[in-house]
């Protein structure tokens, strides 16, 4: 047997025609029994029933979670979020017999967007950071409409499509202009609004573009926010006279049944 080996005798099934078991001898390498020398581990030792403190291991844990937290990067803050605003419009119109349905407005891909946009050379949109929209911003002026129409106690029948699908008149809007424009330095908040009053069929009974500007006070995305939202305001109040106008009219000129 070579130096370093000792022999183990496990115990093998018997071969065939024989009765129990058989042994086989087997080689195990040990590196102490061959001389070899290698690296001690130490382990911690604890006597018979002891029980680490659990007070002792906190400031092991908070230095442990300290190291862990100082290697991650500051979040950042969250953006600012704007909305539209409803208008309280002054008329004294009494109510009307006639409903309307608002649909969605329409918008292009510039517009049709949470984001707010800026533009500083014709034909060129950007964006500003640091905020946008709660929603696409033609949505929120859509439903921000509806309400300054129900405001008005005037139309005691309106609503979007879908909770009215059925009216006597359909205002479809087209939003052409929604952003902030730079020129010479001056910034300043640009709506433009294209209205029709239909039947939500063929007949066209008005049409008409609104529009406003309204100074920006900064180049943030707080002020274009602000002076958007007031470009807004006006368009609205100057639908809703429009379409109380034009409703009227159509309806004196075919009256509703």
């Amino acid at each position: 047997m070579k130096k370093g080996t000792r022999r183990i005798t496990p115990l093998m099934p018997a071969t065939a025609g024989s009765q129990g078991f058989k042994s086989r001898s087997l080689r195990l390498w040990s590196p102490a029994a061959a001389g070899m020398s290698g690296r001690r581990i130490h382990a911690p030792t604890f006597e018979r029933g002891q029980i680490p403190n659990p007070k002792s291991l906190i400031p092991l844990c908070a230095l442990a979670l300290s190291a862990c937290v100082s290697v991650l990067p500051e979040a950042a803050p969250p953006s600012a979020r704007f909305t539209v605003s409803d208008v309280q419009a002054e008329t004294t119109a009494a109510p009307v017999s006639w409903t309307l349905g608002v649909e969605e407005p329409e918008a292009t891909l510039a517009y049709n967007s949470a984001h707010i946009a800026l533009s500083r050379a014709p034909g060129r949109i950007e964006y500003y950071a640091g905020g946008e929209w709660v929603d696409r911003a033609p949505r929120l002026f859509g439903v921000a409409l509806v309400r300054s129409f129900e405001n008005t106690s005037a139309v005691r029948g309106v609503g979007s499509r879908l909770t009215l699908p059925t009216s006597t008149y359909v205002l479809q809007t087209d939003v052409r202009k929604l952003g902030v424009r730079m020129s010479n330095g001056v910034r300043a908040a640009e709506v433009e609004v294209f209205a029709r009053l239909t039947n939500g069929r063929s007949v066209i009974h008005a049409s008409r573009l609104f529009s406003a500007s309204t100074p920006a006070a900064g180049d943030n995305a707080a002020a274009a926010a602000a002076a958007l939202d007031a470009g807004l305001s006006a368009v609205q109040r100057d639908i809703i006279a429009w379409t109380l106008e034009e409703a009227e009219r159509a309806r004196q000129a075919a009256p509703v049944r």
